[in-house]
């Protein structure tokens, strides 16, 4: 059973990730900015209260982000399967961590997907900055430390487990390359500068995108001694809220359920290594370029 905290769990893609981790077994803590207006997701939790808690989390409010991380910490819930020590002792740990949570366009806040330089608006594009990148920023921040203790504690596991197969043996048969932890930031095709060959336009969607690509790759770096996978993932055109206000853009693309994305998603990030660890892959599993 795995602790996995999903960011943005609200609707789309995040409650549906909350749903299916949940009916898997995994306990799922599903934050969102305001869980009382969450009907369908605080539905599921009192369908599956041994499996999801619900924490409120603001990703642009730094103040919130530290609070929730400090409340899951405290939550009954948060141990793992891997989290008992020898002494006993059990310990919160996040086995995966995945930020779903963007803004391409809210109109009461002014953000639109500008089509020349004339639209852009400052407000606008630091509002989408705040969500599509220093929000995620901020929560990894805040949960990389319970990331690390899952990955020490899945190491040990991992390592007795071994010892245990191989005892007379001589030998090790320790999975190398594997991810003791995961951490998943929904990105964008469009957030690529390697692609970005014909159209330009939406700055601020496109330019946060960027930024938060480049924040994964340098966390990648950072946590890799851990063995934590660190992995921005285009999710493809899914049926959600945020593809629908553009219907005519998305008929060019194979849309696809929420609940297939999310079954896709989810068999891209259990087969993992560390091999992965700071790429961009798409819905295909295909390396996107920077």
């Amino acid at each position: 059973q795995r602790v996995c905290v999903v960011q943005g769990a609200s609707r789309g893609l995040g409650l549906e990730l909350t749903r299916q981790l949940a009916a898997r077994g995994d306990v799922v803590f599903a934050t969102c900015r305001e869980p009382v207006r969450a009907e369908a997701l605080q539905a599921m939790r009192a369908e599956l209260p041994n499996n999801i808690a619900v924490l409120r989390l603001d990703a642009t409010d730094a103040a919130s982000v530290k609070a929730a991380a400090a409340e899951f910490a405290a939550h009954p819930l948060s141990s793992s399967s891997a989290s008992s020590s020898s002494s006993g002792v059990i310990s919160a740990a996040v086995d995966l961590l995945v930020n779903t949570a963007g803004v391409l366009e809210d109109k009461g806040r002014g953000i639109v997907p500008e089509r020349s330089l004339g639209q852009v608006d400052a407000a606008a594009v630091a509002a989408s900055f705040a969500t599509n990148a220093l929000g995620p920023l901020l929560v990894a921040q805040a949960f990389a430390p319970l990331l690390r203790r899952a990955a020490t504690l899945s190491a040990g596991a991992s390592e007795n487990e071994a010892l245990a197969e191989d005892s007379g043996s001589g030998s090790s048969s320790i999975v190398q390359n594997r991810c003791h932890a995961r951490a998943i930031f929904y990105s964008a095709r469009v957030g690529s500068i390697g692609d970005n060959n014909s159209r330009g336009g939406w700055y601020a969607y496109r330019g946060s995108k960027a930024a938060l690509n480049q924040f994964v790759r340098c966390m990648a770096h950072e946590l890799r001694k851990h063995d934590i996978c660190c992995v921005a993932l285009h999710p493809g055109t899914v049926d959600t809220d945020l593809t629908r206000a553009f219907a005519q853009a998305r008929a060019k693309y194979d849309v696809q359920t929420v609940e297939d994305a999310v079954r896709n998603h989810l068999e891209i990030i259990d087969g993992l290594s560390m091999q992965d660890t700071g790429t961009f892959l798409d819905w295909r599993r295909t390396q996107v370029p920077w």
